[in-house]
């Protein structure tokens, strides 16, 4: 009877081990999902970054709203260079603060504006949307990409 219990127990003791351990991933993995927010007037917003072998920046923006909600928009965006590995400077761009406004019709649109870099190093963009429609007030949302050139 003992000698039963014994391989009762550590039958018992191996499927623990051998779960446990899953179980733990498996919450891992849950808590890496992104929380998507809703917003009032806009469904999707996107910013891509690229620079040609000649220093050439693209960077091209898009937000996409719904019909009959959606308005306009209204997009800034900037350019950054890292230095000292640390910090971020804005880089001259010819316009007032060194940024684009961009104002678009419509409930979606791609845009895009390009920008010759001087220097080689790693560079951050930054676009704030601000999507405006008869859904509630505006959206302001915050989009980052980084290149290297």
């Amino acid at each position: 009877m003992k000698r039963q219990l014994k391989r009762l127990l550590v039958a018992i003791l191996t499927v623990c081990l051998v779960v446990v351990p899953l179980c733990h991933v498996s919450a891992a993995i849950a808590q890496q999902e992104e929380i998507m927010p809703l917003f009032n007037n806009v469904s999707t917003v996107n910013l891509t970054v690229g620079i040609n072998d000649s220093g050439k920046m693209t960077i091209t923006y898009k937000y996409t709203g719904s019909s009959g909600v959606t308005t306009h928009a209204v997009i800034t965006s900037y350019i950054e260079k890292r230095t000292l590995g640390v910090f971020w400077t804005r880089v001259e761009n010819g316009q007032t603060d060194n940024q684009w406004v961009d104002t678009v019709e419509g409930y979606s649109a791609t845009g895009t504006r390009t920008c010759q870099l001087s220097e080689t190093g790693t560079y951050r963009v930054t676009a704030i949307y601000e999507v405006y429609g008869s859904g509630g007030s505006a959206d302001e949302i915050e989009r980052q990409a980084t290149a290297t050139y």
